[in-house]
């Protein structure tokens, strides 16, 4: 964890539960502060509500997607940092996500090492 003496907080979206407690299992073994939501509506009432260092979404998910997401933390919170996860990785796809403002893009399934070296960035 990088050494500041406030804990950095993450939100992790995605609607796969399993997904959501191996991110949160691994970054709270780093020291991290994770909160965790299965949609993206459920992140934009968690947003509003309290500030995050740094959101980490799925691509896909039901009703609105990662980039849907991506673009309401830009728009209202600019200082957050985000890095797209997906299960369906393309150079395409991947370019989207760092064009509508996300700072890294991880494919699944990632290592907890992974995981850990892109939220260190």
């Amino acid at each position: 964890m990088p050494e500041t003496d406030t804990p950095i907080t993450i939100l992790a979206v995605d609607d796969s539960p399993a997904t959501l407690e191996v991110i949160a299992r691994h970054l709270r073994g780093a020291g991290y502060v994770v909160l965790t939501c299965g949609s993206v509506e459920e992140a934009g009432t968690v947003l509003d509500e309290r500030p995050m260092d740094l959101v980490i979404t799925d691509y896909k998910m039901p009703h609105a997607t990662g980039l849907d997401l991506i673009k309401y933390v830009r728009d209202n919170f600019k200082d957050t940092e985000i890095i797209m996860i997906t299960g369906f990785p393309s150079i395409a796809g991947a370019v989207e996500a760092i064009r509508d403002g996300a700072g890294e893009y991880l494919a699944k399934p990632f290592t907890g090492e992974e995981l850990l070296a892109v939220v260190a960035k």
